[in-house]
């Protein structure tokens, strides 16, 4: 990239080519949804950090657990209930 197409980068306007690394973002997006709703959520901020902590852990769990159900159903399930003609 040249320096007039870096100093004429608008991030809002114009979108990050990272197709191929779309899925590293989940971990900061997760992270920062934790830290605001813990901020609201939280009742002792002593207990601040521990929370954000498991909330981001059960965040990515649940994703994870989501994407392997997610892959079983369309590799599996999907063929089973409506084969493809051969």
């Amino acid at each position: 990239m040249s320096l007039i197409h870096a100093l004429a980068y608008t991030p809002f306007v114009d979108a990050l080519s990272i197709h191929e690394q779309w899925y590293l973002l989940i971990i900061p997006m997760s992270i920062l949804l934790a830290i605001g709703y813990k901020a609201i959520r939280c009742s002792n901020m002593k207990k601040y950090p521990r929370e954000v902590f498991v909330f981001t852990v059960q965040i990515l769990g649940g994703l994870l657990l989501l994407a392997i159900v997610f892959t079983l159903v369309v590799t599996v399930v999907i063929p089973m209930v409506a084969p493809m003609p051969s």
